[in-house]
């Protein structure tokens, strides 16, 4: 049985708009995570993935924090990427 409506009302809609957007801010751990897996990955010649494990290690251990970092850091990036193309666009 459906309770709510499909439909969002007025007053939500103009209360979730006005909200101004939170900014992320990236762990110390993630940040650790991407440093201590590419010093391994690096140092250590197994964590490079092999015919077993392809990929999948160095994915774990590198880019999947990396992924996050940028995830969380998205609005900040995009806002400093406009600016420099403002920058750009009027000289």
């Amino acid at each position: 049985m459906l309770l709510a409506p499909f439909a969002l009302t007025e007053t939500t809609t103009r209360r979730v708009a006005t909200n101004p957007p939170r900014i992320a801010t990236v762990p110390p751990w993630l940040v650790a995570w991407a440093v201590i897996g590419g010093i391994a990955v690096l140092c250590v010649p197994a964590l490079r993935g092999g015919p077993t494990t392809g990929l999948t290690l160095p994915f774990w251990l590198v880019a999947a924090p990396l992924l996050n970092i940028l995830w969380l850091t998205r609005r900040r990036l995009l806002a400093a990427v406009r600016r420099r193309s403002a920058r750009v666009h009027s000289r």
